[in-house]
């Protein structure tokens, strides 16, 4: 099929713009790369200037642009131009920037219950801060961290406060929904805070706790911060990490406490009454899903 040309007859002023358009494109790389990877001659630039010049102009914005805040067309949409059947085509899509946040916002669906920040679902390893004095202990501990993907049981990280357990295990979450796991990432007083609330809304416990019990990957951050009672260590904990022992599901921890120190800490409740029985039960449970790891390092909080 034959490209209609219209004989249209210009004024001065639009034949002016039609040569600057034509000068324009005569010197630009991306229409001379386009006329070459279409086997087209000059005589095209002549016939389709606005055009091309558009499509060049457009590019060049599109790739000076550093995110879509900065977009200034159609909010990560752009075009590119084709050879149809001998016609020359726009064709729209969606840019590198708006691609790259659809992509991460069909990830994020893979977090099934989150506490934080949105900025935390975007951590990875890559951001760790090299420079600090203590970074040989973090990359040490984070390639112990990506190993344990493959291994049976997760990790029980645990150190001094503001050392860098919450953002290993932020990176350690966000690489296993990018791999299309079930991932709940939990603060455990906040969750106990949520669960005691939550006994008047109807379901809320059940349906909280069936999220953390059937997730493919758990992460359980800051867990012995909560306050301690035969409830919460009875009957929330104990259950959710049974059945989870009692799957093979993976299971992540961090901590101020080392194993010994959080079984102490279990075996008292907020009233002051000792069960030690209890607190070996939940802890059996803790070891059999999670390999202890010490984190050393500087409190960046300071």
């Amino acid at each position: 099929m034959e490209e209609v040309k219209w004989n249209i007859q210009l004024n001065e002023q639009q034949e002016k713009t039609r040569q600057e358009n034509i000068a324009y494109c005569l010197h630009d790389e991306d229409v001379l790369h386009f006329l070459k990877e279409n086997d087209l001659d000059e005589s095209f630039i002549r016939e389709h200037s606005a055009k091309l010049k558009q499509w060049a102009e457009n590019k060049k914005v599109c790739a000076g642009c550093q995110g879509l805040e900065e977009c200034r067309f159609d909010h990560g949409k752009t075009f590119e131009i084709v050879m149809d059947d001998g016609f020359l085509t726009q064709v729209y899509s969606k840019c590198r920037y708006l691609k790259k946040e659809e992509e991460k916002s069909q990830y994020l669906k893979n977090y099934r219950l989150f506490h934080g920040n949105n900025e935390m679902k975007l951590r990875e390893f890559s951001m760790l801060d090299i420079k600090r004095s203590d970074s040989k202990e973090l990359l040490e501990v984070s390639k112990l961290l990506m190993a344990s993907e493959h291994e049976r049981k997760g990790i029980y990280l645990h150190g001094k406060p503001g050392i860098g357990k919450t953002f290993l295990m932020n990176c350690m979450a966000n690489l296993y929904v990018k791999k299309g796991k079930s991932v709940a990432f939990v603060n455990s007083p906040t969750l106990i805070s949520d669960l005691k609330n939550g006994f008047t809304v109807n379901g809320m416990v059940e349906n909280t706790l069936n999220i953390l019990k059937k997730c493919d990957v758990l992460f359980l951050d800051d867990i012995g911060g909560e306050s301690i009672s035969a409830w919460s260590r009875d009957e929330i904990l104990m259950p959710l990490l049974n059945e989870r022992m009692e799957k093979n599901m993976k299971t992540y921890f961090t901590s101020n406490y080392s194993f010994d120190e959080l079984e102490e800490h279990f075996s008292i409740d907020s009233r002051g009454n000792i069960d030690r029985i209890k607190a070996n039960r939940l802890m059996e449970r803790i070891k059999a899903v999670s390999a202890e790891k010490n984190l050393k390092g500087v409190n960046r909080r300071l």
